[in-house]
């Protein structure tokens, strides 16, 4: 999904009432929460009046609350705007006490990138604090290059945190080109801790590990972090121009179809639950519970699974962005046509939190109503949102044998230029039976 999404979530603040914000004594504020929205938002103004006055509260080393949230959101946004002449500034957050700070300015650095000789002492003490977040810290010391940070981070290997085991696995890949730790990394992607098989995809995409993207495809983790995983690799890859469409497609696809057979299980039930406990279960967070509901739940009978979807839809669904999601999928695997207007309305859907939704509304409304879908898929196919959706609604074309707008075969993005070309090269026909997704 577009990183960016997020950005601008107060589309009706200024940049001059977000500056007068900023700069407002705690005290004058209605809300003190106002100052941390005013760095967030000055993310959308990068500008020299914005770079100013974000530096200012990166520096401000006031001990309130209010205060110390809203200078770790500037050094955040300073180091997303690219400003580089706010080094200094944030290079003095790493001798703060805040430890939540110092991970913001760790993290900045890198993105800035910094010159690694005005921060290797910093960082390499860092690596050894146990206070901080080291993995940050051992991530960004391979993004730098710094070579004297191999002894520490081979030490860390020997921590009990997976998180950090890993982070500094991948780092020192990047610093020696010693790949033999890339087999250990790729076990840590069924890991029973959800969040260690979320950081672990960061970390092989980190060690540039090209061999572990049919692993990443199938981790039992959201697919937002599984196509951000696959699609980080196939941008190195297409960058050294050896991405291969016979390779990257078939792994794309599968994530946006995202059936539950196609991902590696790590959880059980030891005897069949309910109907309303697997509903109940698309509210998780941890997606590797929540596709063992969805597999036993599409072997269960489709009128009363179809009855109690659509009520949990109306109840609270429809404002759940991880349960709505799996319901518009398992509403184009029931392939029932009731729901089709949740469905046209989940596809047409921009709010930012509900982005998955859309690829998977493009690939059900396909399956529901496939005489009717071409019109839609072919807008979808077009919009300037989001590749994902582009490229879902091609899909999803390709299923119907319709053919795709010409314009997507000179897509900006050129994974969707990629699948319009196979798209087209498959052949459409007009007129014969659809295909089925």
């Amino acid at each position: 999904m577009d990183p960016t999404r997020f950005r601008n979530l107060f589309p009706g603040l200024s940049q001059a009432e977000a500056l007068a914000t900023l700069r407002k004594p705690l005290e004058e504020l209605e809300d003190v929460s106002d100052r941390y929205l005013a760095a967030a938002h000055l993310v959308n103004f990068p500008d020299e009046r914005t770079v100013a006055a974000l530096m200012t509260c990166a520096a401000d080393c006031h001990p309130a609350q209010a205060q110390r949230i809203a200078r770790r959101k500037a050094v955040e946004s300073l180091a997303r705007m690219g400003a580089r002449q706010a080094l200094p500034v944030i290079q003095s957050c790493l001798n703060s006490e805040d430890t939540y700070l110092v991970e913001n300015a760790v993290w900045a650095l890198a993105e800035l990138e910094v010159e690694p000789d005005a921060v290797t002492n910093a960082l390499l003490q860092l690596l050894k604090d146990g206070r901080q977040n080291r993995r940050v810290v051992a991530q960004t010391a391979a993004r730098l290059g710094i070579q004297e940070a191999v002894a520490p981070l081979e030490a860390l290997r020997q921590e009990e945190d997976p998180l950090l085991v890993t982070a500094a696995t991948a780092a020192l890949v990047r610093l020696t080109g010693n790949k033999d730790g890339l087999a250990a990394l790729e076990g840590y992607l069924l890991h029973p801790d959800v969040t260690v098989r979320r950081a672990v995809i960061q970390d092989l995409m980190d060690a540039r590990a090209f061999g572990a993207l049919a692993a990443i495809a199938a981790t039992p983790v959201s697919p937002v972090f599984r196509l951000r995983g696959v699609r980080n690799l196939a941008d190195q890859q297409h960058q050294r121009g050896v991405a291969r469409a016979g390779t990257l497609l078939p792994l794309v696809d599968r994530i946006l179809l995202d059936d539950p057979g196609t991902v590696t299980l790590v959880h059980r039930y030891d005897t069949t639950p309910s109907l309303d406990f697997l509903v109940q279960e698309l509210y998780g967070t941890d997606f590797g519970r929540v596709y063992l509901a969805v597999a036993t739940l599409m072997a269960s009978s489709k009128a009363d699974m179809l009855t109690a979807l659509t009520q949990s839809f109306a109840d609270r669904g429809w404002n759940d962005y991880g349960a709505h999601y799996h319901m518009i999928k398992l509403f184009g695997w029931l392939g029932d046509p009731q729901p089709l207007p949740l469905v046209r309305e989940a596809l047409a859907n921009r709010r930012p939190q509900f982005q998955k939704s859309r690829p998977a509304a493009a690939i059900t409304l396909a399956r529901l109503d496939p005489r009717n879908a071409g019109a839609a898929l072919q807008d979808a196919a077009c919009e300037g949102s989001f590749w994902e959706l582009r490229y879902a609604a091609l899909m999803a074309l390709e299923q119907l044998r319709l053919p795709v707008p010409p314009a997507t075969l000179a897509d900006s993005d050129w994974l969707v230029a990629m699948r319009a070309e196979k798209t087209t090269s498959n052949g459409p026909t007009h007129g014969g039976e659809a295909g089925t997704l």
